[in-house]
């Protein structure tokens, strides 16, 4: 009887660190799509915590070098998350040396937003390695066409696959709790405290539409840097905010999840994200959203009619957007909508299966090749 061979791949990412984004959420999904095809997967980071990067800088990067150049080579496929990082360039180097081929999924890390920091250097960086690294890869998975037009500016358009990340999406709509008359609106605001996530526009939105009558609850779930949490706790005593708004530092996914079910409307205001998983959470147990023209899904929620898209930095957009959930009956159509597209559009089969191809191609070009 003959058996099926089955693919090994290994991620490679900077840091397990829930905190760091949403690299871990899309290896779980992607996990999970996979569960009935040949293929298991590893993980190898860099650094234990996202905290750890300074303090480990040089020690840490040898070691994981090495770990992953032993275990390649009983592994296909290695899969490396982003273009930055010591991961990628070290990942990338072992997976030569073994003659391993490699995926990447770029998380938007060439979105314009994402290239402003540290510009100089990524700039340098890009021409010196960055751009062979995408350009010897077997392939380049990307998750919203505005990601993929980036990438095509610096890689053939065959070699780029644009893979919608999927999640556990119930058949049904969750229960959830609808605001009565007279309560406040509850948003719920999930992401890093960081300039390009829009927290302060959001902030500033929320003032204007209490000083225009409406009454509103403002959770912020999300860590950052002290000099931004300073910017927005000083905002928030300036605009008169403090009985309003809850900053609730990093939590959990299960107390998140536990939070989306007690929100009506998920408020994203960010200049740039090549997807938005917290939107696709959100959409997943039937939350309305208001996002912005730079996130990822944008085009989604504007197709299926499960929230509002506005312009980046629009602040008086994002104020209107907040006073138009006043409407009870919109908040009810638009969450019925939400759960619809994300059963339509977040397939972890469909993930898991197109991953799979990826993968089985790229191995079979390595064995080509060796």
């Amino acid at each position: 009887m003959q058996t099926t061979h089955k693919l090994k791949v290994m991620h490679v990412v900077r840091t397990p660190d829930l905190s760091a984004g949403g690299f871990i959420s899309y290896i779980d999904s992607l996990r999970a799509g996979l569960a009935e095809h040949p293929v298991s997967l590893s993980m190898e980071s860099v650094f234990p915590r996202n905290q750890s990067a300074r303090v480990l800088a040089l020690k840490t990067p040898v070691s994981f070098f090495r770990r992953v150049q032993r275990k390649l080579v009983d592994t296909d496929v290695l899969h490396v998350h982003g273009i930055f990082g010591w991961h990628v360039l070290l990942g990338v180097w072992a997976a030569r040396r073994v003659g391993r081929p490699y995926v990447l999924t770029m998380h938007g890390h060439l979105h314009a937003e994402m290239m402003r920091e540290r510009q100089l250097s990524k700039r340098v960086y890009l021409a010196l390695i960055g751009n062979a690294i995408l350009r010897d890869a077997a392939a380049i998975l990307v998750t919203a066409p505005a990601e993929a037009a980036i990438v095509e500016q610096r890689v053939p358009q065959a070699r780029i696959h644009q893979i919608v990340p999927g999640l556990a999406v119930p058949a049904a709509a969750p229960r959830r709790d609808a605001a009565q008359a007279g309560q406040p609106l509850r948003l719920f605001f999930v992401g890093r405290l960081h300039p390009h996530k829009g927290l302060r526009e959001l902030l500033q939105a929320v003032a204007n539409a209490t000083a225009q009558g409406m009454v509103l609850h403002l959770q912020v779930a999300g860590h950052g840097h002290a000099h931004e949490l300073r910017r927005v706790q000083g905002d928030i005593k300036r605009l008169g905010l403090a009985d309003q708004v809850e900053l609730l530092g990093y939590i959990e996914p299960a107390e998140r999840d536990r939070l989306l079910l007690q929100a009506d409307v998920l408020p994203l205001p960010s200049r740039s994200e090549n997807f938005g998983f917290v939107v696709a959470e959100a959409l997943r147990v039937g939350v309305p959203v208001i996002v912005t023209e730079g996130v990822g899904l944008a085009p989604l929620v504007r197709e299926h009619g499960c929230g509002t898209v506005i312009p980046v930095g629009d602040v008086e957009a994002l104020t209107d957007a907040l006073l138009s959930y006043r409407e009870a009956d919109r908040r009810a159509a638009e969450s019925a909508r939400a759960h619809a597209a994300a059963v339509a559009c977040f397939s972890l089969e469909k993930m898991g299966a197109e991953c799979a191809a990826v993968y089985a191609d790229a191995a079979r070009a390595g064995r080509l090749q060796s």
